[in-house]
């Protein structure tokens, strides 16, 4: 099922290349550049709105594909989904691992002292260098084809934990905006990569539930990867492009598992 697992991530990749740019027009052409405010009467809120209903379609569509077209069995244990066939698979979860450490990092020791919310952006920050920690060890769990255990279910829950946290920084952090449209993709894109990490947490918990994996793991990865357009201390950024690879590294063991 290769050319499953390449559509949906290569095509997650191209979406968010495609849905950045459309981002990045909405931030120079939707806000007043002096206030900040939204400029009444701009179509691009509804652009950037329509392209991720666009690309939910295409992930869809590729899954449907792929069950009905295919007759796909999709694994269903942890050992099967993620089973490094390779050294490239342990060797991409290190890189990722280590991105989000520095991301997190980043966020510890460099968060301007006059950020009102530093406490809580520290915090976040010292959460992501343990799941950049743990994610490799998690997954290279998969190769020792072990029973359930707290430790694994511990490992699978701290991305998780990690963006149900952030979502309660950013709402911290834009309580005082009102203009919902300039916050509105980031506080998507946390709430979908808690999702996508959850439902992949299923395998797991010995609860799979594969087709909402694969998917809510690419959407998850494309959110993450478009809101690179908006303003992200450094620190953040790294954390997203580290999520999106963590999701989207996950969705192709998943996919490159599958049997017909």
């Amino acid at each position: 099922m290769q050319k499953y697992a390449l559509r949906m991530c290569v095509g997650s990749g191209v979406l968010a290349a495609f849905g950045a740019f459309l981002r990045w027009l909405q931030n120079q052409a939707s806000f007043e550049k002096d206030t900040g405010l939204a400029v009444r009467g701009s179509i691009w809120p509804y652009v950037v709105a329509l392209w991720l209903v666009v690309a939910a379609v295409y992930l869809m569509v590729v899954i449907t594909r792929m069950d009905r077209r295919e007759h796909a069995r999709l694994p269903k244990t942890f050992a099967e989904a993620f089973r490094p066939d390779t050294v490239l698979i342990p060797a991409l979860s290190l890189l990722f691992g280590l991105v989000m450490m520095l991301g997190g990092a980043m966020l510890l020791l460099r968060t301007p002292l006059s950020e009102p919310q530093r406490g809580l952006l520290v915090i976040l920050g010292g959460v992501a260098v343990l799941t950049g920690l743990s994610y490799p060890v998690y997954l290279l769990r998969a190769g020792e084809d072990e029973p359930p255990s707290t430790l694994r279910a511990v490992l699978a829950s701290l991305p998780i934990a990690l963006f149900a946290f952030w979502l309660i920084v950013s709402y911290k952090m834009h309580i005082v905006n009102p203009t919902v449209s300039a916050y509105a993709l980031e506080i998507v894109t946390i709430a979908a990569a808690v999702v996508g990490f959850f439902r992949l947490a299923g395998f797991a918990f010995e609860s799979p539930k594969p087709m909402r994996a694969v998917f809510w793991g690419s959407y998850g990865a494309f959110l993450c990867l478009m809101s690179m357009a908006d303003s992200h201390y450094l620190g953040a950024r790294l954390m997203l492009i580290a999520s999106a690879g963590m999701l989207l590294l996950q969705v192709w063991q998943i996919c490159i598992h599958a049997e017909k």
